[in-house]
């Protein structure tokens, strides 16, 4: 895809990165379409949050990544009683997916459920290398399911193997103006982030979000490869 980035980078380690640069009323504007890829599970100030997601709220829109989904969460967000318009419900309202953590790294065969959506229409299903596998709490109804994981575990004290699933990717339409939203749990580990298979499932995440991708799966005239 002929993509130009600005990537914003927090070299902290832990769960609490602040980025300056959503502070900014105005900090998506320009942007055709906004990756989170931050993994900031401890950041609970709502004010913050807020400014961020409101520039989605106003109709830019995103493309989520693996630890992107447990971010900016607070209260009783592990409960499934958890409803849209909740305070602490904001960011799964966005994702439009409520999720609390994973299992543990293992391989997770993946099934395309969706085999017409713009994003996975000729996509052959595939197994990843250890990876993790994100539970699903609840789906928002504004959500299109388009990928499902099955993952083979042990039970730490029996040794009993059982089979996980969970939803792995899908969309969302967020707030009033129906934003595009493209998500994946899949990403933990760079092997599965260079994987050709993953980076062709990201593109057409990217360009579909952006409105830059044709009914067939293909990039719109001047956004697919450039040419050398």
């Amino acid at each position: 895809a002929n993509v130009e980035f600005t990537v914003e980078h927090n070299p902290d380690k832990g769960t609490k990165p602040i980025f300056e640069f959503y502070k900014n009323a105005d900090w998506a504007k320009g942007y055709d379409v906004i990756l989170h890829d931050e993994c900031a599970a401890d950041v609970v100030e709502q004010g913050y949050v807020a400014n961020i997601l409101n520039a989605h709220k106003a109709g830019v829109p995103a493309v989520n990544l693996h630890c992107a989904m447990h971010c900016y969460r607070w209260g009783n967000f592990r409960e499934r009683s958890l409803k849209a318009g909740d305070d602490n419900a904001g960011w799964f309202e966005f994702t439009g997916l409520q999720t609390t953590g994973h299992g543990p790294q293992e391989p997770i065969s993946i099934t395309f459920t969706d085999n017409h959506h713009p994003i996975t229409k000729g996509v052959a299903n595939w197994t990843t290398i250890k990876e993790e596998l994100y539970n699903n709490i609840q789906l928002f109804p504004t959500t299109v399911t388009l990928a499902k994981g099955d993952q083979v575990v042990k039970d730490k004290k029996t040794q009993a193997e059982r089979t996980d699933s969970a939803v792995i990717a899908w969309t969302n339409e967020y707030g009033p103006n129906k934003t595009r939203v493209f998500n994946t749990t899949l990403g933990h580990n760079n092997d599965t982030v260079s994987d050709a298979r993953y980076l062709d499932l990201i593109s057409r995440g990217l360009l579909w979000a952006a409105g830059k991708l044709d009914a067939e799966g293909k990039p719109l005239p001047g956004y697919g490869p450039k040419q050398k």
